[in-house]
């Protein structure tokens, strides 16, 4: 699909009536051609042959001139792209107002610089964008000062004070992105932040750490660097934070840190941290309420998955059901159908409805080999519920070998191996042996990643 088909499939129904306003506006576009293009690609499906559409575009042309054709393509391109940046500029609450200085600044209207400043009330949304404003607008007010003061008293400082804070805001943000993209490619480059650590400092110094937007990537990057007690004490703050602040933050820094912050949750719930299932539980459930984790509508198979295991582990079954039934529909098409399944399963398997779980594992064909392992856990825990000791050492052995024919072994495939592992230790333990128990017991606590930990004790008690 060429740059021009995407753009014009990517529009929304309002923004489609926008754009065919823009291409009527002689400011905008003077060519008809251009307009019919547009009108063409948009009710197109599917699309016309290039000569068809240029019959409907040129029809007292007869022959068909391939280069014309390509040059009317280039010149409804260039007009759809400068609709988009006029878009995003009167969708930035920020860009009028620096413009508009910018323009008085150029053309010496300087009363009109004073007027404008006296009337310029702060923005409730914090961000970069906004405190870039708030610096060039303390520059402006610097300037007109020293102007009209004639050496008479000029604040020096306040243009500082606003481009530290913008800086720090800055690099604070690009920095936990870093680290981020770091952690999730598990790439082996070391990163070396320039002035890192100084940053992380300075964010913690007056007036800079009052601000709520410096403060909670402050807080985030703490969290990216993954230091124990630091970072345990930072997800709390940031989960408050969030919830206390979010509606003061632009929705992609809002969506930035809450997926970041609910990622360092989902790492420490995995290892059995309970104030950590919890925390990152109401994380998704206010990404939920501010629409922050879906995409053109639809939520990813890895949130829908996340938040039903999440609220099963809380024992918040019936919101986990009211869940399901809310939001099944807006899964993929891909791999909705396997997560439905499992979704389905883990609520039965919570209302202790063993045979309703299995038989929605058996109507599922679970191509995703992550999804496979996680039905295998679940089959697991109904065969030890139901004391089925024959399909245990089967369901075991035949789960064990199949991991075992894995050759790239990642976070999940270690977890699932440990999961197995320690089941089968478990069914191999002979009565009364107390000693062997209470090694069980460290060697469980001990292992590392294991999802299942909590389970995998009370089995064995």
């Amino acid at each position: 699909m060429s740059l021009l088909q995407q753009i014009i499939f990517n529009l929304s129904s309002a923004e489609a009536k926008r754009v065919t306003l823009w291409l009527e506006a002689k400011l905008h576009n003077r060519r008809e051609d251009c307009r019919i293009l547009f009108r063409l690609r948009k009710e197109g499906e599917p699309l016309p042959s290039p000569e068809a559409e240029y019959a409907a575009v040129y029809p007292d042309t007869p022959d068909f001139d391939a280069a014309k054709h390509r040059q009317l393509e280039h010149q409804l391109l260039k007009r759809l792209e400068a609709f988009l940046a006029w878009d995003a500029f009167h969708r930035d609450e920020n860009a009028p107002n620096a413009y508009l200085m910018k323009a008085y600044r150029e053309r010496d209207l300087d009363d009109h610089r004073r007027t404008r400043l006296k009337r310029y009330r702060p923005s409730h949304i914090e961000g970069t964008d906004h405190l870039q404003l708030e610096y060039q607008f303390a520059v402006d007010q610097y300037d007109l000062d020293l102007s009209a003061s004639r050496g008479g008293k000029v604040d020096y400082l306040t243009p500082e004070y606003n481009l530290e804070k913008y800086i720090i805001a800055l690099r604070l943000r690009q920095a936990c992105m870093t680290i981020a993209h770091q952690r999730l490619h598990k790439t082996n480059d070391n990163y070396e932040i320039p002035r890192f650590d100084y940053i992380l400092e300075a964010a913690t110094r007056k007036p800079y750490r009052d601000d709520p937007f410096i403060q909670l990537f402050h807080l985030v990057a703490r969290l990216q660097l993954d230091e124990p007690t630091e970072a345990e004490t930072a997800f709390t703050q940031v989960t408050d934070r969030l919830v206390e602040f979010h509606h003061r933050l632009p929705t992609d820094d809002r969506r930035n840190l809450m997926l970041m912050a609910i990622n360092y949750g989902l790492r420490r719930a995995n290892t059995g941290s309970e104030p950590a299932i919890e925390s990152t539980f109401v994380l998704y459930k206010l990404g939920l309420e501010l629409g922050l984790l879906h995409d053109r509508g639809r939520l990813s198979i890895f949130a829908f998955n996340n938040i039903l295991g999440l609220a099963i582990r809380l024992k918040e079954v019936e919101w986990a059901a009211i869940f399901l039934d809310s939001h099944q529909r807006q899964l993929p098409e891909k791999g909705g159908n396997e997560v439905l399944a499992l979704g389905r399963a883990r609520l039965a398997l919570a209302n202790g409805q063993d045979g309703n779980a299995l038989y929605y594992l058996q109507q599922a064909d679970f191509k995703d080999f992550i999804h496979h392992l996680t039905a295998r856990v679940m089959q697991l825990k109904i065969y030890f519920r139901q004391d089925s000791y024959t399909l245990l050492h089967s369901h075991i052995g035949s789960t064990r070998k199949l991991l075992t024919r894995r050759k790239r072994v990642g976070y999940h495939l270690q977890n699932y191996r440990n999961i197995f592992q320690l089941a089968n230790a478990i069914i191999r333990l002979a009565p009364g042996e107390k000693k062997a128990k209470e090694q069980l017991r460290d060697r469980i606590q001990a292992t590392d990643p294991c999802t299942e930990r909590p389970w995998l004790l009370s089995v064995l008690d």
